[in-house]
C-alpha cells in the first residue's frame, strides 16, 4: 500500500465527508469502509474532516472565508477550504473523488460503525456510559468522537481532557487517538489529555494501555501501568513517570469540580485555571515563579487568587473578568 501524506489523506478525508453528507450506496459506503480502517490516521483525519464540516453547517456557508470568519484553528484553515470547495463539489456532482470506490474494487464488507460524539462547554465535566459499558468522562472543554464497529472501538480525542474506563473486550481493542498519539487499551482506566502548546499526556490509573506515534520515528511505543504518566512532545520520545496514589488522585481532582496543585507556580495555575473559567487571572513577571500548593474550585478564579494572595503576601486586584496578582506594595525585594 502507498503511504500518502498528511496532505494528501486530508484532501481524501474532506472528500469522503462531503460525499456522505450526500449519501453514498452500499458498495461506495463499503469503500469508505476499507479506506477508514486501511490506515491509522486515516480515523482522524475523517473526523477533523466532519468536525470542520459541522462548523460549515452552523455558520450557514459553503466555503473556507465563511468558515475562516468563525475563526478556526490556524492549522486546520487548508482543510477547512479543501472540505468547503469539496462539498460544493459533491452536492453539484462534481467530486474529484469518484474513482475512489471504483479503485478499492473486490471489498470485503465492513460492519456500519456506531458514530456519536460528546463534548463540554467551558467550566462543565460529563460522564457518559458508551455502548459497550464503557464509561467515559469528559473534563471542561473537551470533545471526543466515537466509532464503534465489531471489531474494535475507537475513540478520537478533538481537544480537552478525558478518562475512560474500559469495559473488557478482548475482541474488541479500545482505541484512542490524540493528534498524532494513539493509545491501545482492553480493560483499563486512563485519561488522555490533548491541550493547545502542550505534549500529549496518558495517565493510566488501572491496568495497561500502550502508547505509540507512528509519525515520529524518534517515539519508540511504550507499555505503561497503573500509576505511570508518559509524555509525548512533538517531534521527540516518550517519557514516562512513576506517580504516586496521591498524585493520581490529584490529577483527577476534577472529576469533583477542583484542581489540586502540588508546589505549581502561579504562571502554572493562571492557565490551569483558563481552562475552566472565561475569568483570566494575570501575574506579573516578577512574582510568576512563586508556588502554591492546596486544593481550590474549578469555577472559583476568585476565590485561588484570594488565597494565593493572602498565603504569598501578594496584592490581588479584581475586575469583572479579570484578576492580576503583582507585588504588594512595600513588600521586601
Amino acid at each position: 500500500m502507498v503511504r500518502r501524506t498528511f496532505s494528501q489523506i486530508e484532501r481524501i478525508a474532506a472528500e469522503w465527508v462531503a460525499r456522505r453528507d450526500g449519501g453514498l450506496s452500499k458498495e461506495t459506503e463499503s469503500a469508505f469502509r476499507e479506506w477508514l480502517a486501511a490506515d491509522p490516521r486515516h480515523l482522524g483525519a475523517y473526523a477533523r474532516a466532519e468536525a470542520l464540516l459541522a462548523q460549515l453547517e452552523r455558520v450557514g456557508a459553503a466555503g473556507a472565508d465563511a468558515l475562516r470568519a468563525g475563526a478556526p484553528p490556524p492549522a486546520s484553515s487548508s482543510l477547512a477550504a479543501r472540505l468547503g470547495m469539496t462539498r460544493r463539489r459533491a452536492i453539484w456532482g462534481g467530486s474529484s473523488a469518484a474513482g475512489l470506490a471504483a479503485a478499492a474494487g473486490g471489498l470485503v464488507w465492513l460492519p456500519l460503525l456506531t458514530r456519536e460524539s460528546y463534548s463540554t462547554a467551558l467550566g462543565e465535566t460529563r460522564e457518559v456510559v458508551l455502548s459497550d459499558g464503557s464509561l467515559l468522562t469528559l473534563n471542561t472543554g473537551s470533545k471526543v468522537l466515537i466509532h464503534y464497529s465489531k471489531e474494535e472501538r475507537r475513540i478520537v480525542l478533538m481537544a480537552g481532557e478525558a478518562l475512560f474506563d474500559v469495559a473488557k473486550n478482548r475482541q474488541r481493542p479500545f482505541l484512542v487517538t490524540a493528534g498524532d498519539t494513539q493509545i491501545r487499551a482492553l480493560g483499563t482506566s486512563f485519561t488522555v489529555k490533548l491541550l493547545p502548546q502542550e505534549p500529549i499526556r496518558v495517565l493510566v490509573r488501572e491496568g495497561h494501555v500502550e502508547v505509540k506515534r507512528p509519525q515520529v520515528p524518534e517515539a519508540a511505543p511504550v507499555e505503561l501501568s497503573a500509576n505511570t504518566i508518559a509524555v509525548a512532545p512533538a517531534q521527540a520520545p516518550i517519557s514516562i513517570e512513576k506517580l504516586t496514589s496521591a498524585q493520581v488522585k490529584r490529577d483527577l481532582a476534577w472529576r469533583e469540580g477542583r484542581i489540586a496543585f502540588d508546589n505549581e507556580t502561579l504562571a502554572q495555575a493562571a492557565r490551569a485555571f483558563s481552562r475552566y473559567s472565561d475569568i483570566r487571572i494575570l501575574v506579573s513577571a516578577d512574582v510568576e515563579n512563586q508556588t502554591v500548593t492546596g486544593l481550590y474550585v474549578t469555577n472559583d478564579p476568585v476565590g485561588f487568587a484570594k488565597a494565593a494572595a493572602l498565603s504569598l503576601g501578594l496584592r490581588a486586584e479584581i475586575e469583572r473578568h479579570e484578576i492580576r496578582l503583582s507585588k504588594a506594595e512595600g513588600a521586601g525585594q
